[in-house]
């Protein structure tokens, strides 16, 4: 049953605190408005001569209750950008050829080519599972892209001819045999996306992965990053599952190598019972380069840097002290260094490893980009000059370019400034690290956020925010969801914390959080609210919300039965009975890693289910909670909501449920998002509002 109840902060007179005389003039506070209005600036894509960069461009309708996404194109030594192929055309994954004279794109649902000006235009597909992830050979002649495709089918119009009829079934009922029958937000219907590649003056499309039963890349949230072609364009590799009716259990997804001009695919990493994938050939054809865990079952493994030696038919490890995870890489024009992507300590950063004779590193890796947070990195043909995603707690992405000489970026400058003029107008303050004792006596890190009405000598209410995963980080960035500015809007200061659990920190972090939910990630993050009340005076202490999703929400709902120092609560997307939980979720190594095997396994019902999961303890609920969910939520599924919900009704806690028909794990639709934020701000201003204020 869907609950529909009016917004409480949409008729909200004033913030937690009142903003000072003289802050109140220059900056404002943000509002969903404003949230709303700023552009997402995303992908940038480096001409090969590096003079000119792609980049993406996404706005919002909130009226329209969509968003539209437009390529443009600008000159890193300044000028005006343009829209690309032309202002009128949503175009998306704009790539360049690899001697800069031609674009290919996505563009209504289909894969386009054009000139560098946006000139000559030509569709290159129109298959009835639409097209998207184009990748260029190095030769230039072809383009690999990926496309829907009913496996038992070789033709386009049989595709078309079983969506129709699938369409025109009056009979909507999901029949399964298998697990993983659902994934995400959306039923297994029969569909696979297939990877193709097309000439790029045309011609029939060729599914490489024919009849496959799986995805290329494997989903959700797998794209172009998934596949590669070969220097001379003749083979190509791609990542995939291919595990039958143990999908739903096991991580083993691999590499598979197949001849462009057709053939058998060949498994390269089949000895590894962990997830490899997104391979990156060397520019010398040596190598592939890929991530890989090592551990079967566990989706946090380290994700270590590899390069397959395509001669030898073997793999070693780049970085094999390095403890930290390969996130996204990228080799030197010579073959004979690597960059790699990470996150460490909190911000997204870049490094540079030089490669010995046998692929192995000869040395650590040297930091070149890591002031804030840096994602997205794209390279000239000769590596002399990067541009990137540049972002941090209080400004959006922009793209930022710089000259790489050695290891280091240097001379780095931001390129775009699509939402300057609005960051502007805004009161957005910065975060501020801080470092405090955890549950074994060891150091964690977190943020600290002021309230834009900050001033000195005030008291502010605070909220503690929680990351899902539990294997994720909070980051110094500006986030398209939890937006930190959007919680400190209310006139609350933020404390941010990343307790074991969290990346960037080493994998013994990352794996201390398993088997263990409530434990010591629960006292980190006690400890560090204590550290933040006692490090910043203007914390009221009286005055606490808590906030988190997914594994958030789980800890949200484990707070609400072990303390009543927080005044309010908002739970989004939490698992409150990890037995029902585990029934009902489709990717199932998470729990069994996560609490040790299913709940029929003695030992795990005894030490992980019986002990960790938060409904045991709904007897202790005190304190008012705001609970969220998707009913398309697969993940978490939006059942774990409701029994949260009516154990705090049932024992007459204040307490509120929103239940979204039409969202899954994220709340994303505009006008979804604007009653999300409503319900979350208003929630914690009724209970952390001082009982003087409105």
């Amino acid at each position: 049953m869907t609950i529909v109840r009016t917004s409480l902060a949409l008729a909200i007179a004033a913030p937690l605190a009142f903003a000072s005389p003289v802050l109140a003039q220059s900056r404002r506070p943000m509002t969903f408005e404003d949230f709303a209005a700023m552009k997402a600036v995303s992908d940038p894509q480096l001409s090969p001569d590096g003079a000119t960069v792609l980049y993406a461009v996404r706005t919002t309708d909130v009226d329209a209750n969509k968003r539209a996404t437009t390529t443009y194109v600008m000159a890193l030594g300044g000028g005006t950008a343009r829209a690309f192929p032309d202002d009128t055309t949503h175009a998306t994954e704009g790539r360049w050829s690899p001697d800069g004279r031609l674009v290919a794109y996505a563009a209504g649902g289909q894969l386009w080519v054009a000139n560098a000006d946006g000139s000559g235009r030509k569709r290159l597909t129109a298959l009835n599972g639409g097209a998207s992830g184009p990748v260029w050979a190095p030769t230039g002649n072809q383009i690999a892209f990926v496309s829907a495709v009913w496996p038992e089918c070789t033709t386009d119009a049989c595709d078309a001819q079983k969506d129709k009829a699938k369409e025109d079934n009056k009979v909507k009922a999901h029949v399964a045999d298998n697990l993983m029958f659902r994934h995400w937000n959306a039923w297994d219907e029969g569909t696979r996306s297939h990877l193709f590649v097309v000439g790029v003056d045309g011609g029939e499309p060729r599914d490489l992965t024919p009849g496959a039963k799986y995805d290329v890349p494997p989903g959700p949230f797998g794209g172009s990053e998934g596949y590669a072609f070969a220097p001379d364009g003749k083979e190509m590799t791609y990542t995939a599952k291919d595990q039958g009716r143990a999908d739903a259990w096991t991580t083993d997804v691999n590499l598979y190598v197949v001849p462009v001009s057709g053939g058998a695919a060949t498994v390269i990493t089949k000895s590894n019972i962990g997830a490899d994938q997104n391979p990156v050939y060397s520019r010398d054809g040596k190598y592939i380069a890929y991530a890989s865990q090592k551990r079967g079952g566990f989706e946090s493994d380290r994700w270590r840097l590899m390069v397959y030696d395509r001669s030898k038919r073997a793999s070693v490890e780049v970085l094999p002290a390095w403890d930290r995870n390969a996130d996204g890489y990228w080799f030197a024009p010579d073959s004979k260094a690597i960059y790699v992507a990470t996150t460490d300590k909190g911000r997204d950063k870049l490094y540079r490893a030089t490669l010995g004779t046998t692929g192995v590193a000869t040395g650590a890796p040297a930091l070149a980009v890591g002031e804030s947070n840096n994602a997205g990195f794209s390279f000239s043909r000769d590596a002399h000059t990067v541009a990137w995603m540049r972002d941090a707690t209080n400004r959006p992405p922009e793209v930022f370019a710089a000259s790489l000489d050695g290891a280091r970026a240097a001379d780095a400058r931001q390129v775009t400034h699509v939402n300057d003029a609005l960051v502007e107008q805004l009161a957005l303050n910065p975060a501020e690290d801080f470092w405090f004792k955890g549950a074994g006596g060891d150091s964690v890190q977190g943020f600290i956020v002021k309230p834009p009405q900050y001033t000195a000598g005030q008291k502010y209410p605070v909220i503690l925010l929680i990351h899902g995963g539990p294997q994720g980080a909070w980051l110094d960035n500006w986030h398209s969801r939890w937006n930190y500015q959007m919680f400190a809007a209310t006139g609350a200061g933020l404390v941010i914390i990343n307790p074991r659990g969290s990346t960037g920190y080493g994998q013994k972090f990352v794996d201390d959080v398993s088997k263990g939910w409530g434990g010591k990630v629960y006292t980190d993050l006690m400890n560090g609210l204590n550290a933040a009340l006692a490090r910043d005076a203007w914390m009221d202490s009286t005055r606490m919300g808590a906030a988190g999703g997914s594994f958030g929400g789980y800890m949200v709902n484990w707070i609400a039965g072990h303390t009543t120092r927080f005044k309010a609560l908002v739970s989004h997307a939490g698992p409150f009975n990890l037995e029902n939980m585990y029934g009902a979720t489709e990717e199932l190594w998470f729990p069994e890693w996560e609490y040790g095997g299913p709940f029929w396994d003695p030992k795990a019902m005894r030490e992980q289910y019986r002990v960790y999961s938060p409904h045991l303890f709904a007897g202790n609920f005190k304190t008012p909670t705001l609970v969220l969910n998707g009913e398309l939520d697969y993940r978490v599924p939006y059942t774990e909501g409701l029994s949260m919900f009516t154990s705090l009704q049932r024992q007459g806690v204040p307490s509120r449920l929103v239940v979204f028909p039409d969202e899954g794990h994220w709340i994303g639709k505009p006008q979804n998002q604007r009653l999300w934020w409503g319900e979350v701000q208003g929630w914690l201003t009724k209970y952390l509002a001082p009982k003087t204020a409105s």
